[in-house]
C-alpha cells in the first residue's frame, strides 16, 4: 500500500514522455482526423461488491503510427553535479524510431563482435517468476511491453519495482526496451476470434511484439525469441508466425550455459507451472497432499456471501498461524491449528479462510496447551515476554460468547490464495551425502524421503529455511556439492497440491555456514530486515552535503539559549538535547530539543515511504542499520555540538520543586553548546555547588538532576515500576570484530536525567496531540499483566518468604522494593528481571482503535503516551512529529494520517517492525557469544541464579538458569539421574528437587560450566553444565571424578 501510491503512475508516466518526445504535431484532433483508425473506444460494465450496482466504463485508446520501435533510458550527462550520489543515474526515455538505429544499439552475445544478434522478448509470467534469472543472466537486449508490465504490477508490486527498476538502469552491457504496445500501430489490433479471455488477448497482443521485431530485424539476422512457459502461447507463436522463435525459460537458460558453462543458470529457473512436473519426486498420479484452492470467482462470491473470509496469515511456527478477519466494523485473529488448516499458504499471503464448526474453537485451556512452551537451549535471556498475536496487531484472540462468561478463540482453515507473499529466504541445503548414518532426525526422514537424482544432471535438494515459520523448500540444482555447507538464498516459486513442500529455486550463494558476517547476513534476512542500500529515487530526496541551517518563517531562534546534550560515547545519531535555565521570577525554564526530521522527510515522497517501510534502526554488535541514509542520521539531523540544526521543541515552566506552570510547542532552530558524554554528565551532578556557579554546563545539568529526581520520585509514587535488564556488551578486537569480553551496562544518575526529561516531554506531546485529533493519534499503550502470567513468580517469590502483589502497578513496585536479601544483593534484581518476563511489551496503536482506558501504559503508571523523542530512528516519532506540528498549527496533518485504516496498517507495521529489530538484535548477541564461547579455551565457569526447576514427575530433571555475568540463559539437564529414581526428590510448592542429601531450589546459585556443541546442519548449540552443588549417581568417588571429566570435555 506505501508503495502504490507513488508507483501506479509509473508505466503511464514512462509512456507519455516517449510520446511527448515522438510527437509530430500538436494537434491531436487534427491526427484523429486525419487517420480515424487510430482511435479505438471499448465499452466495460462492472459491478460494485458491497451493493451490486452497475457502473459503465469507457476506455480510449489513442494509437499511434510513429512509435518505432520501443524507448530506453540513456544517461544525458546533464545535472551530474546536482546528484545525490554516484549511483544516483538521471536518465530519461529516448525513442528508438529505425531499424538503423535500434541495430546499432543492441549488444551482441558473447563477445561484442562476432557473436549473434539476440532480441528477447518476455511475457508476464516471466517477468513475475524469473526476474532473478533475467537480471543476473548475460541477456544483453531485452523488450519489456506495456501490456506484460501492467499485468505484473496488478499480480505483484515486487516483481513490478523490479522490473521498472530494470528497465531504468543504464549499462553498456545491456539493452533494456520498452515497448508500449497497447498504443503502436502494429500491435495494438488483437484478432478478437483468436482471443477468447484477457490473459489470452494479452498474450496474443505480446505474439505479436515478438513479430513486430522479427519482422523489422529479419534482414539483420537478429534472433528474436519469445520466452514464455505457456506451452499452449508457444504452440500459437509457432503457428502463426516464422520470424521469431518460442522458447521456455529453462531451455532458453540451458542454450546461454552452452555459450556461459561457469554460470549455473538452469539453478535461476523459477518451479512454476508445467516445469512442475520437471521436479524427479512429484508424480502428477501420487494423491494430493492438500485440497485445492477455489477459484478467484468462487472467493469472491463467497467473501460477499460471508462464507469465507479475507485476511494476512501471520504464523507464529511452520505449522500454526493466524489470520485476521473482518466481523462487522470489529476485527478478529483466526487460528489455524495445523499444517492442513494452512493449506499451502505461507506467512504474508493474502488468504480466504473458512470458519471451523464452533466445537472446533478453542478455549482458553486448549490454547495454553497449545502455546506451553517447550524447553529450549541456552540463550540470550529474555527482556519481556514474547507478544502475543493479539498484541502485534492490536486485534483480540478471543471472541465472547452470548452468555457472557466463555471466551472462545476462533479456528478455521484456509480455501484459496488471493495473493501470494512468495520471498527470498536464508538456509542450508540438507543432503543425504552430508548427514551422518546415525543420526534419525526430521530433517533425515524428510531428505531420504524427498532428495533425489533427476536425468540432465541435476538434483531435486531439500532447503531448510533459517527462519522456522517456513516449511522445507523442494530445489532442483546442478551444483548440489558445491551449496552443501554454505548458506544460500532461495526463492520459493509454488505449491502444488500434489507436493508436501513448496518448490523453489537457487538465487546466489552467501557464503559459508557457521562465519560470523556469513551469519550476520543471514539474520538479517531471516527477520526481513532492510539492510539495501538506499535507492537512487530515495538519495535524491535528501539536501545537498553542503546545505545551510538558517532561521526560516514559522521558527523560534533558540539559538542563544545554552543546549546541551547527554549520550553515550561514540554516538553520532544524537535525538535529543537539554537545556534548563533560571527565569527572573526563580522558576525554571527547561526544554527538550528534539531533531526536526519532518523538515527534510517530507510526507508522501520517497524517502518518507522508504522510512515508514524500515519503521525502525537497526542496532546490530558490529553494526547499525538506520532508518535514514547517513546525510539525516549522523549529519543534518543529528544535534551535534556547536553547530546549528533544527529542532522541534517542548518548553516548560517549572518550579524548582518540580511543578510544571506552563508549556509550549515550537519548532525552532537551536545551538547546542556540548555534546557531553553520560561519564561528563555525572562527574558534573557529583560536583559540590560552590564548583559550577560560574559553569554554565554544570549549573544546568545539576538543575535538571534535581528536578529530574523529583519527577522520578512522582512517577514512582503513582505506580510507575523500576525493573532490571539482563543486558549486557560486548568488547570488540578493533581489527577482527571479534568479542573478547563481555561487560554489564554500568547505569548512571546521567543516565535516568536524560530518561527523566525524555518520559516528559513524550507524556506532556500525547497529551497535545490527542485533545486535538482523539481518534488519529499514534500512542504506544502497555496493557497491565495477566494474573496467570504472573502466577509462577508469585510463587516463587513465597517459597522465600517474599509476597508478590500485582493488584495495580503501584502495589507490584512496592512489594518489589521489600523484596531484598541482605545475603545476596542480586536476588531483587532477578525479581525485577522475572517481572518484566511476566509482562508484555509495549505497543503502537491508533486511538480510535481502543477505549480511552485501554491506552493506559502499565510500566510507566500513565494514562496516555507515545513516542516523539527519538525520530532518526524510529517512524512513530516521525509520525507524531507532524500530529504535533498541526495540532499548533505550523503545518496541515498529511492527508494519510488522517485514514484510521491507513494508521492501523501503519502501526501494525511500526510493530512488527520493531519486533523484528529486537530479534535480529538479540541474534547477532547470541552469534557474538557463540563466537566467544567457541573454540580452544572458549568454555567458561561462571556463577548463575535458577529461575525455574522442572518439578513434574515422568520427565527428565532440569532446570533453568542465568548467567549475570554473560547475560545468557538455558536449560540444565541432570540426563545421569533417571526421571524415576527413588533418590529423586520433587518438591513443587518448594520448586526444588533433591537426589541424595542435594538440592537446588529456584533462586540458588549455582556454579556452571558454558560452551558451544556443534549441531547437524551447520548450527551451533550453547550449552550448560551444572558443576557445582554436585549431584552425584552412585558411592564411587572414582566415578564421580570420571562423569566430572565427561561433563568438562
Amino acid at each position: 500500500k506505501l508503495h502504490e501510491n507513488i508507483t501506479h503512475e509509473i508505466i503511464v508516466k514512462i509512456t507519455m514522455q516517449w510520446l511527448d518526445t515522438t510527437r509530430k504535431t500538436t494537434n491531436e484532433d487534427e491526427e484523429i482526423i486525419i487517420a480515424p483508425s487510430l482511435y479505438k473506444q471499448k465499452i466495460f460494465y462492472w459491478q460494485t461488491r458491497k451493493r451490486g450496482k452497475i457502473f459503465k466504463q469507457v476506455e480510449e485508446k489513442y494509437i499511434r503510427d510513429d512509435l518505432g520501435f520501443g524507448c530506453y533510458f540513456r544517461d544525458d550527462g546533464r545535472n551530474i553535479k546536482k546528484r545525490r550520489a554516484l549511483d544516483a543515474v538521471v536518465g530519461k526515455p529516448s525513442h528508438i524510431a529505425t531499424e538503423v538505429e535500434l541495430i546499432s544499439l543492441l549488444r551482441r552475445e558473447v563477445d561484442g563482435k562476432g557473436g549473434p544478434l539476440f532480441l528477447i522478448v518476455c511475457d508476464t509470467n516471466v517477468l513475475l517468476h524469473n526476474l532473478d534469472l533475467l537480471e543476473k543472466a548475460p541477456i544483453q537486449n531485452l523488450v519489456i511491453t506495456q501490456t506484460a508490465l501492467k499485468e505484473c504490477r496488478s499480480n505483484q508490486l515486487t516483481a513490478y519495482d523490479r522490473t521498472v527498476e530494470m528497465l531504468r538502469s543504464i549499462s553498456k552491457d545491456r539493452l533494456v526496451i520498452f515497448f508500449a504496445d497497447q498504443h503502436h500501430a502494429d500491435t495494438a489490433h488483437v484478432d478478437e476470434s483468436l482471443s477468447t479471455s484477457i490473459n489470452d488477448e494479452n498474450d496474443a497482443r505480446i505474439r505479436l511484439v515478438a513479430d513486430y521485431y522479427g519482422r523489422k530485424t529479419h534482414e539483420s539476422n537478429v534472433n528474436v525469441i519469445l520466452l514464455t512457459d505457456d506451452a499452449n502461447c508457444r504452440t500459437k507463436a509457432k503457428e502463426e508466425s516464422i520470424t521469431y522463435k518460442a522458447k521456455s525459460v529453462r531451455s532458453y537458460a540451458k542454450e546461454l550455459e552452452n555459450y556461459y558453462p561457469d554460470l549455473a543458470l538452469s539453478d535461476l529457473v523459477a518451479n512454476y507451472g508445467e516445469s512442475m512436473s520437471l521436479q524427479g519426486n512429484i508424480d502428477k498420479k501420487t494423491p494430493e497432499y492438500f485440497p485445492k484452492h477455489v477459484d478467484a470467482v468462487t472467493i469472491s462470491r463467497g467473501v460477499q456471501s460471508g462464507k469465507y473470509h479475507r485476511g494476512v496469515l501471520r504464523a507464529s511456527t511452520e505449522k500454526e498461524a493466524r489470520v485476521t478477519i473482518r466481523k462487522g466494523d470489529d476485527r478478529v485473529a483466526v487460528t489455524l491449528i495445523n499444517f492442513q488448516d494452512r493449506n499451502r499458504a505461507i506467512d504474508g499471503d493474502v488468504v480466504a479462510i473458512e470458519l471451523l464448526p464452533l466445537d472446533q474453537w478453542l478455549s482458553s485451556s486448549n490454547t495454553i496447551a497449545l502455546t506451553k512452551e517447550k524447553s529450549i537451549p541456552g540463550g540470550i535471556a529474555k527482556e519481556t515476554a514474547d507478544p502475543t498475536h493479539s498484541e502485534l496487531t492490536n486485534v483480540s484472540d478471543f471472541i465472547n460468547m452470548v452468555d457472557g462468561a466463555t471466551s472462545l478463540r476462533p479456528t478455521g482453515r484456509v480455501v484459496g490464495i488471493i495473493r501470494r507473499n512468495f520471498s527470498n529466504y536464508c538456509g542450508s541445503i540438507f543432503s543425504k551425502i552430508s548427514s551422518k548414518d546415525e543420526v534419525n532426525s526430521e530433517r533425515v526422514s524428510i531428505v531420504k524421503k524427498y532428495e533425489i537424482e533427476n536425468h540432465g544432471g541435476t538434483t531435486t535438494c531439500v532447503f531448510f529455511a533459517v527462519d522456522k515459520k517456513i516449511p522445507p523448500i523442494l530445489v532442483r540444482t546442478t551444483q548440489r556439492d558445491r551449496l552443501i555447507g554454505q548458506r544460500i538464498l532461495v526463492a520459493i516459486d509454488s505449491w502444488p497440491s500434489i507436493s508436501p513442500y513448496p518448490l523453489g529455486h537457487y538465487i546466489r550463494t552467501i557464503g559459508k555456514a557457521g562465519t560470523k558476517d556469513v551469519e550476520t547476513e543471514v539474520l538479517l534476512q531471516e527477520h526481513k530486515i532492510p539492510h539495501e542500500p538506499f535507492p537512487a529515487k530515495v538519495l535524491a530526496c535528501l539536501p545537498p552535503s553542503d546545505f545551510k541551517i538558517d532561521l526560516t518563517k514559522g521558527r523560534t531562534d533558540f539559538r542563544y539559549i545554552p543546549v546541551l546534550s547527554i549520550d553515550p560515547p561514540g554516538c553520532k545519531d544524537i535525538d535529543d538535547a537539554l537545556h534548563c535555565t533560571v527565569l527572573p521570577n526563580g522558576n525554571y525554564q527547561v526544554g527538550v530539543h528534539i531533531a526536526d526530521v519532518t523538515h527534510y522527510v517530507k510526507a508522501g515522497s520517497a524517502i518518507d515511504l522508504e522510512a515508514a517501510n524500515r519503521s525502525t534502526s537497526t542496532y546490530l554488535v558490529n553494526r547499525r542499520l538506520d532508518m535514514l541514509p547517513a546525510l539525516l542520521t549522523t549529519d543534518l539531523c543529528s544535534l551535534k555540538g556547536n553547530q546549528d540544526r533544527y529542532a522541534f521543541s517542548v518548553i516548560w515552566e517549572v518550579t524548582p520543586q518540580a511543578d510544571i506552570v506552563n508549556v509550549d510547542f515550537k519548532k525552532s532552530i537551536i545551538h547546542s553548546i556540548a555534546a557531553l558524554t553520560y561519564q561528563q554528565a555525572q562527574i558534573m551532578i557529583d560536583l559540590p555547588e560552590s564548583d559550577c556557579k560560574d559553569d554554565v554546563q554544570a549549573g544546568a545539568v545539576k538543575r535538571l538532576a534535581s528536578l529530574a529526581r523529583k519527577f522520578r520520585k512522582r512517577r514512582i509514587d503513582a505506580g510507575a515500576l523500576t525493573l532490571a535488564s539482563p543486558e549486557v556488551k560486548f568488547v570488540l578486537d578493533s581489527e577482527s570484530l571479534n568479542p573478547t569480553d563481555v561487560q554489564g551496562y554500568a547505569v548512571l544518575e546521567a543516565n535516568a536525567v536524560v530518561e527523566e526529561f525524555m518520559l516528559l516531554a513524550n507524556v506532556t506531546v500525547s497529551k497535545k496531540i490527542l485533545r486535538h485529533y482523539p481518534t488519529l493519534s499514534i500512542l504506544r499503550r502497555h496493557p497491565a499483566p495477566n494474573r496467570s502470567m504472573f502466577q509462577p513468580l508469585i510463587s516463587k517469590a513465597r517459597c522465600h518468604g517474599f509476597e508478590i502483589d500485582i493488584e495495580d502497578s503501584k502495589r507490584l513496585a512496592d512489594s518489589l522494593d521489600a523484596a531484598v536479601k541482605q545475603s545476596d544483593p542480586y536476588f531483587n534484581k532477578l525479581l525485577r528481571i522475572l517481572s518484566t518476563r511476566c509482562m508484555s511489551p509495549a505497543q503502537y496503536f491508533c486511538s480510535g482503535e481502543y477505549k480511552p482506558t485501554e491506552w493506559h501504559h502499565y510500566g510507566l503508571a500513565a494514562p496516555v503516551y507515545t513516542h516523539f523523542t527519538s525520530p532518526i530512528r524510529r517512524y512513530a516519532d516521525v509520525c507524531v512529529h507532524r500530529l504535533l506540528a498541526a495540532a499548533i498549527g505550523v503545518s496541515p496533518l498529511p492527508i494519510l494520517l488522517s485514514s484510521k485504516s491507513y494508521l492501523h496498517d501503519l502501526t501494525m507495521n511500526m510493530n512488527r517492525r520493531h519486533r523484528s529489530a529486537q530479534l535480529a538484535g538479540r541474534a547477532s548477541v547470541q552469534l557474538h557469544t557463540f563466537v566467544f564461547f567457541s573454540g580452544e579455551g572458549g568454555a567458561k565457569e561462571e556463577d548463575a541464579y535458577v529461575l525455574d526447576v522442572e518439578t513434574a514427575k515422568g520427565i527428565e530433571p532440569s532446570f533453568t538458569v542465568i548467567v549475570p555475568r554473560y547475560g545468557i540463559e538455558g536449560r540444565v539437564t541432570l540426563s545421569e539421574i533417571s526421571s524415576n529414581d527413588e533418590n529423586l526428590k520433587r518438591n513443587v510448592e518448594k520448586h526444588s528437587i533433591t537426589y541424595k542429601g542435594v538440592s537446588v531450589q529456584v533462586f540458588d546459585k549455582v556454579r556452571v560450566r558454558i560452551f558451544v556443541r556443534e549441531l547437524e546442519d551447520y548450527q551451533q548449540e550453547l550449552m550448560i553444565n551444572l558443576l557445582e552443588p554436585r549431584l552425584q549417581v552412585g558411592n564411587s568417588k572414582k566415578g564421580s571424578r570420571k562423569r566430572r571429566r565427561i561433563a568438562q570435555k
